[in-house]
């Protein structure tokens, strides 16, 4: 593999309700990518429910910097996660884009103490509630 290609690591849920379409879309926005699907996403890093699970993830993360001289981490999180207890959890649309913000935000604080040099993109793949599309918001 040619090592001046610039990849990154999207790590994403294993929910089939939202990919591949939306990932195809941050692909457009940001190029090639290599790709880690695990239940929860990006809460393994936050709040795993297992030490282990935060430690698969954090090791992938490594693999790819060192074999794939990945610049970039693409963290994303979705609506209604079965992993976070679902939609349910939430008293509203609102509530359940603020969790998901401030969990994609303690994820990269994660992310980037052992990494610092990762550049960190974040994502809410979601369903407007006005019109119920699929939308793909990156968080900044």
């Amino acid at each position: 593999m040619s090592t001046s290609r610039k990849l990154s690591l999207l790590i994403s849920c294993i929910d089939w309700r939202f990919w591949p379409k939306e990932l195809l879309a941050i692909r457009k926005e940001i190029g090639d990518f290599d790709l880690l699907e695990i239940a929860g996403a990006s809460k393994n890093i936050a709040s795993p429910k297992h030490k282990a699970d935060k430690h698969v993830v954090m090791e992938n993360i490594e693999i790819s910097i060192e074999l794939h001289k990945i610049k970039t981490l693409i963290l994303t999180n979705h609506l209604d996660c079965g992993a976070y207890g679902g939609s349910k959890k939430f008293k509203s649309y609102e509530d359940e884009l603020k969790f998901h913000k401030k969990e994609l935000a303690k994820a990269k604080k994660i992310v980037s103490k052992k990494f610092p040099s990762l550049k960190i993109r974040k994502y809410f793949i979601s369903k407007n509630p006005k019109n119920n599309k699929v939308e793909v918001i990156h968080i900044k």
